[in-house]
């Protein structure tokens, strides 16, 4: 199997620009990235907006809440940078031919899955991933895109949880073809054990200089990082 390593800006590069704008994910581009972490939730009319939390503030100081704020009314805001609330949708437009897209979700149900497999569409499988699905959500995928790329996330609390033997068979029992682990959790035999399975491997969130070159070493398949600047 032919492994491609992806330098994958978390929400773009949100130490220069506002998360999930346009502006971060070009400056992570232009710095090296070939992949970027975005969060997907519904605005008020349904169309999947870049958030990663409930709310959103603009550069005055107010706060939006996402579920009951128009997709239009988000674009206009100004997060920082003269810049609003992207939708799903640009992010794709804009991504075509330049970098692969990482969706995590943060909201299932009421057709989500089915919007998010049509925009990501266009996009090939090589350049198209999505995390944070729930049992539920992944069928829901399955049941309208039977090629698209999940991937299991699980944090550094889940450390009890992780399988100690058959790694690789359990987690590709769940249906998905990605892991996207926080990093504590990443050791070099699960990686390879992942890795065996057929699974890409991609750590998150991580912004030391020193972490970073230690899973390089372990050949993990990308790494999700705020400071994509440091590798």
């Amino acid at each position: 199997m032919t492994r491609t390593f992806h330098k994958v800006g978390h929400r773009g590069a949100p130490f220069a620009f506002p998360a999930n704008t346009l502006k971060s994910f070009q400056y992570a581009i232009e710095i090296g990235c070939t992949m970027v972490e975005c969060d997907i939730r519904p605005a008020k009319d349904g169309v999947l907006v870049l958030a990663h939390d409930e709310t959103v503030t603009n550069r005055d100081g107010n706060r939006y809440t996402i579920t009951e704020t128009d997709s239009e009314v988000l674009a206009r805001l100004d997060l920082g940078a003269g810049e609003g609330v992207p939708t799903l949708q640009a992010l794709v437009n804009w991504a075509q031919g330049r970098c692969a897209i990482m969706a995590d979700m943060k909201c299932e149900g009421n057709g989500v899955e089915e919007q998010v497999a049509h925009i990501l569409q266009p996009l090939s499988v090589e350049y198209k991933i999505v995390p944070g699905a729930d049992t539920e959500s992944r069928a829901r995928f399955r049941a309208v895109d039977s090629s698209l790329p999940l991937s299991l996330s699980v944090p550094a609390s889940y450390e009890s949880h992780i399988p100690t033997e058959d790694l690789g068979a359990k987690v590709v029992a769940m249906d998905v073809q990605a892991v996207t682990w926080e990093y504590p959790l990443l050791t070099l035999e699960r990686i390879q054990q992942l890795q065996e399975a057929g699974l890409r491997v991609f750590a998150w969130t991580v912004d030391d200089p020193v972490i970073q070159q230690r899973l390089l070493a372990w050949g993990l398949d990308g790494i999700i990082s705020n400071r994509p600047d440091l590798f």
